[in-house]
């Protein structure tokens, strides 16, 4: 292919390098192979390369990509970019020129052999020959001595059958799709952290702490589901909200499902969204997402996270429990507002409170005022009315 200068003969070019050069064959080039035993937990369109510790996933018949633990996604140009950062785009077009004609290999990455090689249960096997953590048990000490959650917490998500007990004082959160379908769970314990491998994969963990009597006219999303069932236990907005993890990085799918329930909450009146990610960068690309896919589906949304840089929910959950332990007068940590979304305009970033929702809302589009407390609200309603209310209603949510 002759390299050409008008602008029209460019733009054909980068359409005919994009349509021309595999993903697949990128990555073998840069040194990754081909996961056969990942991707054939997966499906024939979607197929998981490996580099030593890193995992790229290869889908649209080679013409897009996606990072499995972290945000990069995009095409073929995106993708030499992202694997060298250092490379404008006369660098990838140049590289991408020397790949056209080229056939992935999809050579086997090595593995040694062992536990790793093993056939992989299905984790809804696993899961459904689990029962709850109960009073006592090891996952149960866990969850309430050690994460500092309080027992009717871990009670309800058990009795919902969001989470159960998994071995060695591990426990299990069940991750469900739009439709209540099962398709894996989030395990955490004292010495582990990991999501279950076979089956679907992440889509969304959720519980609600009112018993669930209530339509879901708030979605709280967080990063993990022990920071969910955190955010819950200091929350006191509990009537008609669902609060949810997405277990971490998301895919494609994971993405696709998230909307789909968000969408199913902006139908009821006065419906809202809380992005309630970790205060740090990740969080921020979290909330970035979150906040445009609320968008595209009409859904009001607003961000909180702890005042505490690279804090989580569960730290904040813990600090609270153990200086009331100490006897001192709790004070709740400021929280961070940095995005109120009602008519789409951005607000500056604020400190304000836990009760943030609450003022937000009271105040429509406008910016809330600098609000500063010593504790949680007392109030279990909220103050006010989030943007644009909606009729209608929606099926109802099978998380």
């Amino acid at each position: 292919m002759a390299y050409t200068s008008s602008p029209e003969a460019q733009q054909r070019e980068l359409d005919e390098l994009r349509n021309a050069v595999n993903c697949a064959v990128v990555l073998e080039k840069a040194g990754f192979r081909l996961d056969r035993q990942a991707t054939a937990q997966r499906s024939a369109r979607n197929l998981k390369f490996r580099r030593d510790s890193e995992a790229i996933i290869v889908n649209h018949d080679g013409k897009g990509w996606w990072d499995p633990k972290g945000d990069g996604k995009g095409d073929v140009f995106k993708l030499v970019q992202y694997l060298d950062p250092s490379k404008n785009l006369g660098h990838v077009r140049q590289e991408l020129r020397a790949l056209i004609g080229r056939s992935p290999t999809l050579e086997v990455v090595e593995r040694t052999k062992g536990a790793a090689d093993r056939p992989r249960r299905d984790p809804a096997e696993l899961w459904n020959r689990r029962t709850a953590p109960g009073q006592g048990t090891a996952a149960w000490r866990y969850l309430t001595e050690i994460r500092g959650l309080p027992d009717h917490i871990v009670a309800i998500a058990g009795q919902q059958g969001a989470l159960k007990e998994g071995p060695h004082g591990t426990a299990w959160f069940g991750h469900r799709d739009a439709d209540g379908q099962f398709t894996g769970m989030e395990m955490r314990g004292p010495d582990y952290k990991g999501f279950s491998t076979g089956g679907i994969g992440k889509r969304l963990f959720g519980f609600r702490a009112d018993g669930g009597e209530a339509p879901v006219t708030r979605l709280v999303v967080t990063e993990a589901a022990i920071d969910a069932l955190s955010f819950a236990a200091l929350d006191r907005f509990q009537k008609g909200t669902l609060y949810t993890s997405t277990g971490g990085g998301m895919s494609p799918e994971s993405e696709a499902n998230l909307k789909r329930v968000m969408m199913q909450v902006a139908a009821q009146p006065e419906a809202r969204l809380v992005v309630a990610v970790d205060n740090d960068l990740q969080g921020d690309r979290y909330a970035g997402k979150f906040a445009a896919m609320a968008r595209d589906v009409g859904l009001w949304s607003g961000r909180i996270s702890p005042k505490g840089p690279g804090e989580d929910w569960n730290a904040v959950l813990r600090t609270r429990r153990e200086g009331m332990e100490a006897g001192s007068v709790p004070v709740a940590p400021l929280c961070r507002l940095s995005e109120v979304l009602g008519s789409g305009a951005k607000a500056q970033p604020e400190t304000v409170s836990p009760s943030w929702l609450g003022q937000a809302e009271a105040h429509g589009t406008q910016r809330g005022p600098r609000v500063s407390a010593s504790s949680l609200p007392a109030s279990s309603e909220p103050v006010g009315k989030p943007a644009g209310p909606r009729s209608g209603s929606s099926p109802a949510l099978s998380l």
